[in-house]
């Protein structure tokens, strides 16, 4: 054990032993998507971040959206859960019957985020 300026260095030390600590690091649902993985809608549109998503629900055409989701896909809840890792968001907007019920979803999960 060595001794330098009054301090004992080594297993003689009278300080605690480290704990270990967990970091969750909560998703980041509000922010942007990076731009390779912004999403395209069917019309030209692209589609940054979910407040966009939820913007471009409520303007976005039937036939659009229908490109989009239908009884073999839904796109909207592939890119929320492959980008923004949100799976609980995901499975509500795969969940959904039509525009209106995907856009509330979406609204609902960020009033809940900003809560």
């Amino acid at each position: 054990m060595a001794k330098k300026r009054g301090k004992t260095f080594g297993k003689a030390s009278s300080k605690k032993p480290l704990q270990s600590v967990e970091v969750i690091i909560r998703k980041k649902i509000l922010g942007e998507a990076p731009v390779e993985h912004h999403f395209v809608v069917a019309d030209g549109r692209k589609i940054k971040n979910i407040i966009e998503l939820a913007d471009a629900l409520e303007t976005m055409s039937e036939e659009i959206f229908r490109h989009h989701a239908n009884e073999f896909k839904n796109d909207f809840s592939s890119w929320v859960k492959d980008v923004f890792y949100d799976h609980s968001l995901a499975e509500d907007i795969s969940r959904a019957k039509n525009r209106l019920e995907t856009q509330i979803a979406v609204l609902r999960r960020l009033v809940k985020e900003l809560m």
